[in-house]
């Protein structure tokens, strides 16, 4: 099959099927001095795999090349430091200063290098991998697609060079009063190396628009027949630490301990901001004040006028092929299901409590209980650590507890592009839904994933305050599994207005293999015990509202 990279980000974001490019060894005076700034003495590189192209990025794994005689030293210009909520504020200032750039020096370490004799100059090579967007690559986008792209690059950049710091000077103060157990693994085991992003959007994307601002007008004349030449000096890109190594992998779906590595780490990222309302307030206005990929700011307003329709296409087209489903063996008979009459209307239902349900998601920077959300946290969106691999992810036998969450080793997230301001629970109920079979989620398996990330933020909580592990902060449960149910809902309007308007049993099956495609897009079990999930919490939610309105 072909090789998949999504350091670069997928799914949710439109993106279209991956197309690779092959490219020679190069000395390219564009490429190169990015290079240069994690190793200044690289004199050319190579791809490793060719060029990964997307619909809102590109990337490739690249060997830098350097004379071996010579011995790199780490220069990092963002020093970890002793912040503390008083200093957040003044970091950030410094960091908007550099101009949208972040530069950190790599560390050539033994195990780094590949050696290659060169004719008679001896050389090393180091894999890198960049991530870069090119504006003029999408100016064939409607506006407000080719925007959405370049605001994606945009917030991940502003994380990588201003919140990552904050954060993990946050972090290291926290640690520092704790013991060495309790501080073995925090946020810096969880996020990437980044050792150089920059964008240079001037002319296309105000600095001060927000990331949600769907309307905001095209900067192209409405005569213009062709993108301007200006165009071609426009984008960005983010030099990261490279994660193909054999201690790291991937997969989609998860099992349940792969999930708990996962959830693990999402645990201390969120952590990292909870409370900590300065950052928060400062992530509102540079990043986003609504995080999320699916999120209802976010979206095409289309999606949500037109869900009934595309529900009710769908419900068919999967009524009329359950009995096929079932004689391949692809699913089991879901017909009782969507004949059910809160079913057969759950687009109606949908269309008409989504901004209720939203607006719940969407909390302030001060209110109790909001973090940084990563936005996208799929399957494919984290290396997961080697010790956890299996060749039979579809196993049954597989029962976790909640706190074997403490001794599975964390993953690493990436792409941070969606980063913003949410509920924790948000992305937790798209990691499940996203990356967990069914079958994973029976006789309580989904109450015991969501209790496993409970327990892992708040250890975490309570180590970046010097608590006890054992007292003290609590996530409130009740408070907790209403967000879980609010998020399912909110994740399932997504998937059925901007996915489920044109799925049917031949799409999914075409599907079945793509890791980068949510379960529900292409498991009809996971669709269907999904829906199931989602009419219920629906009707939940819908009798709270008519309480609120009978009051008022």
């Amino acid at each position: 099959g072909t090789w998949i990279h999504p350091l670069l980000g997928a799914g949710s974001k439109l993106f279209t099927p991956y197309t690779m490019t092959t490219s020679p060894p190069s000395s390219d005076d564009d490429l190169l001095p990015i290079l240069q700034r994690a190793i200044p003495t690289a004199t050319s590189y190579r791809h490793a795999d060719g060029i990964i192209s997307q619909a809102n990025a590109e990337g490739a794994r690249i060997l830098a090349r350097y004379p071996s005689t010579v011995s790199e030293k780490l220069q990092d210009d963002d020093d970890d430091g002793d912040g503390d909520g008083d200093g957040e504020m003044a970091a950030s200032d410094t960091a908007n200063r550099r101009s949208h750039e972040h530069d950190s020096r790599l560390v050539v370490s033994a195990s780094q290098p590949h050696r290659r004799d060169v004719g008679e100059d001896d050389y090393e090579e180091t894999e890198l991998f960049l991530k870069r967007v090119r504006a003029s690559t999408y100016a064939h986008k409607s506006w407000t697609d080719m925007r959405r792209t370049l605001v994606y690059l945009r917030t991940e950049v502003r994380f990588y060079n201003e919140f990552v710091p904050l954060l993990l000077s946050s972090s290291s103060s926290s640690n520092s009063s704790n013991s060495k157990e309790e501080s073995r693994t925090g946020l810096r085991d969880t996020i990437p190396k980044c050792y150089h992003a920059a964008y240079d959007l001037e002319g296309l994307v105000r600095e001060s628009s927000p990331a949600t601002d769907v309307r905001a007008p095209s900067p192209f004349p409405a005569t213009a027949t062709a993108p301007p030449p200006s165009l071609q000096r426009k984008g960005g890109h983010i030099l990261l630490q490279s994660l193909s190594t054999p201690s790291r992998f991937q997969s989609s779906p998860l099992t349940p301990r792969q999930s708990l590595s996962c959830l693990r780490s999402l645990a201390e990222f969120h952590a990292a901001s909870l409370g900590n309302a300065p950052l928060l307030t400062l992530a509102s206005r540079r990043l986003s004040p609504a995080g999320g990929s699916y999120h209802l700011r976010f979206r095409n307003p289309e999606e949500v006028r037109r869900i009934e329709e595309s529900w009710e296409g769908f419900r068919r087209r999967f009524w009329e092929g359950m009995d096929d489903i079932v004689k391949q063996g692809r699913g089991r008979d879901w017909k009782r299901l969507l004949e059910k009459e809160g079913v057969a209307n759950l687009g109606r239902r949908m269309r008409d409590m989504a901004e209720w349900v939203s607006d719940r998601l969407t909390p302030g920077a001060e209110e109790d209980g909001a973090v940084l959300v990563h936005g996208d946290f799929k399957a494919m969106n984290v290396f997961l650590p080697s010790e956890l691999q299996t060749h039979s992810p579809d196993v049954t036998t597989t029962i976790i507890e909640p706190h074997d969450i403490h001794a599975i080793p964390p993953a690493i997230l990436i792409d941070f592009s969606c980063v913003g301001i949410g509920h924790p629970l948000s992305d937790v109920a798209m990691h499940i839904a996203h990356a967990l079979p069914p079958h994973h989620l029976q006789n309580g398996g989904e109450d015991r994933l969501v209790e496993a990330y409970l327990l892992a933020l708040e250890r975490a909580v309570r180590g970046r305050r010097g608590e006890k592990k054992d007292s003290s902060w609590t996530f409130p449960r009740e408070e907790a599994r209403r967000q879980y149910r609010l998020a399912c809902v909110d994740y399932a309007r997504f998937i059925m207005g901007r996915f489920w308007r044109t799925a049917s049993p031949e799409t999914f099956e075409n599907k079945r293999g793509s890791g980068n495609t949510t379960l529900i897009n292409r498991d009809v079990d996971a669709a269907m015990a999904f829906v199931e999930k989602v009419d219920g919490y629906l009707e939940m939610f819908e009798k709270e509202r008519e309480r609120e309105c009978g009051k008022e």
